[in-house]
């Protein structure tokens, strides 16, 4: 029987030196000497006959595997770019955003208000006095009620 065993390559100086080493290691290894509890490993050997069946079926899944990682990698490049196209859109919305508000403060500069004018206060006041009309027209229609009330009973 004959074993392969990887040479240890020794300085060049010393003559003889790889082929004693080769010799050495061939003359005590054997199958039969090596004990369960040795501290080399025990050499795993692949089997001689493999199922055809077991084997296509590996392939199988081997091939699975390799679609599953290259849909996963085309999965990133798209969530890659959406987020690029996410970034562009937000960066072009805050820009416009700004342009407008740009363009609004040089109009309403431009437009000028008079010094007297104050739109939102005259707003305001209107609005005080609808809530005051309302609420004379509330206190009018529980006046009518109340005489409707009388008139019936």
């Amino acid at each position: 029987m004959v074993w392969f065993v990887k040479k240890k390559l020794g300085p060049v100086n010393e003559p003889g030196s790889d082929m004693e080493t080769e010799q050495a290691l061939m003359s005590d290894f054997s199958p039969a000497m090596a004990a369960p509890n040795s501290a080399t490993p025990p050499v795993r050997e692949a089997p001689l006959f493999i199922k055809v069946d077991r084997y296509k079926e590996m392939l199988s899944y081997f091939g699975a595997l390799k679609n599953d990682i290259e849909t996963l990698k085309q999965l990133g490049n798209v969530l890659t770019s959406t987020q690029e196209m996410f970034m562009e859109t937000n960066n072009a919305i805050s820009a416009t955003l700004e342009k407008t508000n740009k363009i609004i403060g040089a109009l309403d500069a431009e437009m000028g208000r008079p010094q007297g004018l104050n739109i939102d206060m005259d707003v305001e006041a209107k609005r005080a006095e609808m809530k005051v009309s309302l609420n004379e027209l509330k206190n009018q229609l529980d006046k009518l009620k109340s005489e409707v009330k009388a008139i019936s009973a």
